[in-house]
């Protein structure tokens, strides 16, 4: 019986750590400065939201063989505004090119230079989608071996006048690329899969620089996930207790 309680309780906090670890979506403020806290008053605001998009990597991302080009970056933040634009409360009125912030990214997007964007774009509010990486690699078997990614992006809605986050959301995927080591020329490889691949698929084959392939496809499924959130948060429900932090619509 003492057992059970142990392995009871045990699970109770394996369960919590988890949800912690899950409701840990303001990770973004790590990487802003100069911005504030939101408010606890409650004020109306004008519906729809209207705001821009702007997509940040740090240099250590960019840096990265599975780094997507400035097109590909472009093609998924304009994803990710379709996603965000299916709630009837928000609209994305300007995608901005994305831009890469020093190092690691710590601290390294200004507010400034978020009001500077927003000051070109006319905009007072602005959604900042953080992306970064990490990997893993494994020998499935002789000569193939397989690289994971895992994307993970924070966004956080912005009133850009005052710095207040308003809001923040995550979303995270991860895929595989497996290729030949031995350089022989085989039939379906370099491939890209889901992490719950079956020898059966489905795969892509890629063509063209593989690494490229699976960050490209990586980042898409990253921004598919944050844009499942974002919308739920933009639902009736959620956006309810949103409208409780932004300023008096003008």
């Amino acid at each position: 019986m003492f057992m059970k309680i142990r392995l009871m309780v045990a699970s109770i906090a394996a369960l919590l750590s988890l949800w912690a670890c899950a409701s840990s979506s303001d990770r973004i403020t790590e990487y802003l400065s100069g911005f504030q806290p939101p408010s606890d008053s409650a004020q109306p605001v004008a519906l729809p939201l209207n705001a821009g998009l702007v997509m940040v990597l740090p240099e250590d991302e960019m840096g990265k063989p599975t780094a997507p080009s400035r097109d590909a970056l472009q093609a998924v933040a304009e994803r990710l505004q379709k996603d965000i634009q299916a709630s009837p409360n928000f609209v994305i009125q300007k995608v901005f090119p994305s831009i890469t912030i020093p190092a690691n990214g710590l601290h390294g997007l200004s507010l400034e230079r978020l009001q500077g964007l927003a000051r070109a774009g006319n905009l007072t509010q602005m959604v900042v989608v953080m992306a970064v990486s990490r990997s893993a690699s494994k020998l499935r078997f002789w000569p193939i071996m397989e690289h994971q990614l895992y994307v993970r992006m924070d966004a956080a809605l912005v009133d850009v006048p005052t710095g207040r986050v308003l809001m923040t959301e995550s979303g995270e995927d991860d895929y595989v690329m497996a290729e030949a080591l031995d350089y022989v020329e085989r039939i379906s490889y370099p491939r890209l899969y889901y992490r719950n691949f079956t020898f059966g698929g489905p795969f892509t084959v890629v063509k063209g620089d593989p690494y490229k392939a699976l960050g490209e496809q990586t980042f898409r499924g990253a921004a598919d996930q944050l844009g499942m959130t974002l919308r739920k948060r933009l639902g009736p429900e959620g956006l309810s207790s949103l409208l409780l932090r932004l300023p008096l619509a003008g």
